[in-house]
């Protein structure tokens, strides 16, 4: 249940970008694979959620990155976001998070939401029963979907309104004090 972002659609995007945010860093993900033209220096890591230890994103030249249908594309250091939203939304879902210094592009279909009920439909479990948890704007659809939303201590205000509990931050473990909290 993968859903692509078309070639035509994210090379309308990488040119968007390059017009209006030169300095911006864009990486594809496609499936598993993470693909930039540039390397990540390593004062941004952090930005994508990579530790010193973690595989960074292979580089490649524009013509490589030009050819892929993505399943993401991530975009860093563009803080125009909602330039974004208006100019692709038709296409593709616009998300940013880390408090708009990273913005999500997916598939219009690709979501959280849909990806756990996928799970669950297979599984023959209810969302109702389910327990999730959620720092950003990328999990609010999760949030409304599943029976007992918990947001991270650094969670943005908007999940926190709709948690059902709040836990301690990712870098305080918080989803282990919920789990042993809540199922152990």
């Amino acid at each position: 249940m993968c859903h692509f972002i078309p070639m035509e659609i994210s090379q309308q995007f990488n040119n968007f970008i390059e017009l209006q945010a030169p300095q911006s860093f864009i990486s594809y993900e496609v499936n598993d694979s993470w693909y930039t033209c540039t390397p990540i220096p390593d004062s941004q890591l952090g930005h994508f959620g990579i530790r010193s230890n973690d595989p960074k994103p292979l580089i490649v030249d524009k013509d490589i990155i030009s050819s892929l249908s993505p399943t993401k594309i991530l975009v860093h250091g563009y803080s125009s976001w909602r330039d974004v939203i208006e100019q692709f939304s038709d296409h593709v879902n616009v998300i940013a998070t880390d408090g708009g210094a990273l913005v999500q592009i997916m598939h219009k279909l690709a979501s959280k939401e849909d990806a756990v009920q996928w799970v669950l439909n297979d599984i023959g479990v209810k969302a109702e029963n389910v327990m999730v948890f959620g720092d950003d704007f990328n999990d609010l659809g999760l949030f409304h979907k599943c029976g007992f939303p918990i947001a991270m201590g650094n969670a943005i205000i908007e999940l926190k309104k709709c948690a059902k509990h709040i836990t301690k931050s990712n870098d305080n473990d918080g989803v282990a004090v919920a789990l042993e909290k809540f199922v152990l």
